[in-house]
């Protein structure tokens, strides 16, 4: 039987795509959300901007003026000191130096007195029989009292030091003279030196002793205040259910909040270096001495420590948002916050006691092996290998850490605990 309905060609199915864990636009819509709240606080704007920019040059132009105009007042200072016995010539040397102020006493027991109550800062205790030891050329046997506790005691014992140091040399030619002998009988050999390390090398060695110290610093809690407000802070305000009934997964929300902080941290630690590299480049007197006027740094340095830097703050941006998703509220995980503080300062300060030279495995040390890098880096002493296992490990470490706090905020009994 004919069929008089028409038919109507069937429509093919839908083609099934294979279903992503997550999804990179929504992803980038709970980063843009969280970024946008995260600029709003001010906290994390004096934090991240104004500090590194603006509070920490001034410190240093602070501290670098305080620590010239104590260097000025103690070059222009004259420290008393006391003599015992001291022949005449010593006293003539002394009395030269018009840093010095000289006070005669009678005996050891009223210098060590005078040293103890300060009225004389170092006392040089010399035998009875000192100007005949002298004259008949021989080793006169001085005693240097001195209070290591007291700032202007050290200073009146190393210029004491430099004043007997000159006084041995021009009594020693006086003998060489008068036993019609060349000084250079004394004098078997002389030392030039010469330096072969470029501008770079000498400013980055000062450089690597604070800057990898202050990038770990704030890569680690650059971001700590973003952290416990996103988790925990969410949790106490109770808008965490008003985002987890979104579209977003709580896999993508989870790596959402996470680049929010990475971007935090990463922004402090790059402001830090900005603010503190700054500070040297322009020529603060302080800074200046202490590099020798040769503070510089290689483009390269700069690329090494921004690579290492994108690791090191995801990997410590990842266990402050397990430490934040853990805690029931901003107070909780403030307290939770010690331990991570403590874990971090440990190998940031190791750094300072390092040297730029290390065995292939400490690459492999987290938070660690990003300071040595950076160290090595402005150091000019960075090998290939180093720098490519520091990045790879601390990127697994990073990529660890956010697998653990996505596993986290997808558990039920952790991400609601009350």
């Amino acid at each position: 039987m004919p069929n008089d309905f028409p038919t109507s060609p069937r429509t093919p199915p839908p083609h099934r795509h294979p279903v992503s864990p997550w999804s990179w636009q929504r992803i980038g819509f709970v980063y843009e959300k969280e970024m946008r709240e995260t600029l709003r606080d001010k906290r994390v704007l004096f934090g991240v901007f104004i500090s590194p920019l603006l509070i920490t040059p001034l410190l240093l132009v602070v501290i670098g003026y305080f620590a010239n105009r104590k260097a000025a007042e103690d070059k222009a200072e004259v420290l008393t000191i006391a003599i015992v016995d001291g022949p005449a010539a010593l006293r003539e040397a002394i009395a030269r130096d018009a840093s010095l102020s000289v006070i005669t006493v009678q005996d050891t027991s009223q210098a060590d007195a005078l040293v103890q109550q300060r009225t004389a800062r170092a006392a040089i205790i010399a035998p009875a029989d000192s100007e005949q030891t002298l004259v008949a050329n021989g080793t006169l046997a001085l005693e240097l009292v001195f209070d290591p506790s007291n700032e202007k005691s050290i200073s009146a014992m190393r210029r004491i030091q430099d004043v007997i140091d000159e006084f041995n040399r021009t009594t020693t030619n006086e003998r060489l003279k008068r036993l019609n002998l060349d000084a250079a009988l004394i004098t078997p050999t002389t030392l030039a030196k010469r330096s072969v390390a470029s501008d770079k090398s000498v400013g980055g060695l000062i450089l690597g002793a604070l800057l990898p110290y202050l990038i770990v610093m704030t890569a680690a809690f650059g971001g700590m205040t973003s952290a416990f407000d996103l988790g925990a802070g969410e949790k106490e305000r109770g808008t965490m259910e008003t985002l987890l009934v979104s579209p977003a997964t709580r896999t993508e929300i989870i790596l959402g909040k996470t680049l929010t902080i990475t971007t935090v941290s990463f922004a402090s630690a790059v402001f830090t270096i900005i603010g503190l590299v700054g500070s040297f480049v322009i020529g603060l007197s302080y800074f200046a001495q202490l590099t020798q006027g040769k503070i510089a740094i290689s483009y390269t340095a700069v690329a090494v420590m921004t690579l290492v830097t994108l690791p090191l703050t995801l990997f410590t941006s990842s266990l402050l948002m397990i430490l934040s998703s853990f805690a029931r509220n901003q107070k909780e995980a403030q307290s939770y916050s010690l331990p991570f503080v403590m874990v971090v300062i440990l190998p940031a300060m190791l750094s300072l006691f390092v040297g730029d030279e290390n065995p292939l495995g400490m690459s492999l040390i987290p938070l660690l092996n990003c300071a040595l890098a950076i160290k090595q880096s402005l150091a000019g002493s960075l090998t290939v290998g180093f720098f490519s296992l520091t990045f790879l490990s601390s990127a697994i470490y990073a990529a660890i850490a956010v697998a653990v706090g996505t596993a986290l905020f997808n558990r039920e009994e952790i991400l609601f605990r009350s």
